[in-house]
């Protein structure tokens, strides 16, 4: 069986907390790239995206013309998207809405709430039909500051 690991910087994931705690009650978002080898998934860029979502508060949606361009630039330097990161008002779980768009966009999705009054990420992957959690590496030194 395939088992994941994340590598990502402490300041990225400092980064994303802050971006989830100003984006309160909304839903924050963010796509993360990086390269992926030998089931190491190693986070070197983290965009901060705006929430595009008109409906409500428990949804997210990003630019597409950004998203776009984002994965242009990714692959020139030889990265892809490989996570998803949005933040929940529930625990840090995907949802049925979750689950859908992991079929659509098979990375790693990142999930962050704040229910026990600090944030909590946990990372998630659809393998098959199959949601598996997991585990984040949190390193000290930053690939880049973007």
């Amino acid at each position: 069986m395939m088992h994941y690991e994340i590598h990502i910087s402490r300041q990225h994931l400092i980064r994303l907390k802050k971006h989830a705690e100003t984006n309160l009650p909304r839903e924050a978002v963010a796509l993360l790239f990086g390269v992926i080898f030998e089931y190491i998934v190693r986070v070197n860029r983290v965009e901060l995206m705006k929430n595009e979502s008109k409906t409500d508060r428990t949804a997210f949606s990003v630019n597409p013309e950004t998203e776009y361009q984002l994965l242009i630039e990714a692959d020139e330097q030889g990265e892809s998207l490989v996570g998803i990161y949005h933040s929940h008002p529930a625990p840090p779980v995907p949802s049925e809405t979750d689950l859908r768009n992991m079929r659509l966009n098979p990375v790693i999705w990142f999930i962050s709430s704040k229910l026990t009054g600090d944030w909590v990420t946990k990372a998630y992957m659809l393998i098959g039909e199959n949601v598996n959690e997991i585990p984040i590496k949190s390193l000290n030194s930053s690939v880049s500051d973007s």
